[in-house]
């Protein structure tokens, strides 16, 4: 179990944010010929559907990214005070309590996903403007985010076991403080 974790976060590492990105500069560049075009009267068409599309993507991919980096937001000042093993164990509840909810909203969404694909749902706009695709990868990116919780937790919990390091790990992941405070 542990070397696929290992295997599976350094997979989503290197590839995801790349698949974060690009959705990100597609709509810098449509939203940029769109506005380049409203001044000459001749707007982008689907501008806002797409937007809203691929922003699915960028969004709920990079959710589980965040998870995964430890970049979530965090108010430590009780826990921080507790001995490290209870700090692990209270990490693994949060993220098995989180993983129980995503996993919920993921098969909830996997189910509306499935139905627009069996009708093949499109938003009409000035062009017929698919959205199954994009309640697809919507449902994909919150079931990745529920796997990665589940990894959170049982890496937690066989920290809180006593384990020096488990997963290439040896303390849970967090983002570093911005300093803004």
């Amino acid at each position: 179990m542990e070397k696929m974790i290992e295997a599976y976060e350094a997979f989503y590492k290197r590839f995801i944010p790349y698949l974060i990105a690009i959705p990100l500069v597609i709509m810098t560049v449509v939203i940029f010929i769109n506005v380049i075009g409203r001044k000459l009267s001749m707007p982008f068409p689907v501008t806002v559907e797409l937007v809203e599309a691929l922003l699915v993507v960028s969004v709920y991919f990079g959710v589980a990214l965040v998870a995964l980096e430890g970049g979530h937001v965090n108010v430590t000042f009780a826990t921080d005070k507790l001995p490290r093993r209870t700090q692990f164990f209270v990490e693994g509840m949060g993220n098995l309590l989180a993983a129980v909810a995503f996993i919920y909203l993921s098969l909830s969404a996997w189910s509306i996903a499935q139905a627009s694909i069996q009708v093949l749902e499109y938003r009409l706009a000035v062009l017929r403007f698919p959205l199954w695709p994009f309640k697809s990868l919507f449902a994909f990116g919150l079931t990745l985010l529920a796997v990665q919780l589940v990894f959170n937790a049982i890496k937690a919990f066989f920290l809180a076991s006593g384990r020096e390091s488990y997963a290439g790990i040896s303390s849970m992941p967090k983002a570093q403080d911005p300093g803004l405070g």
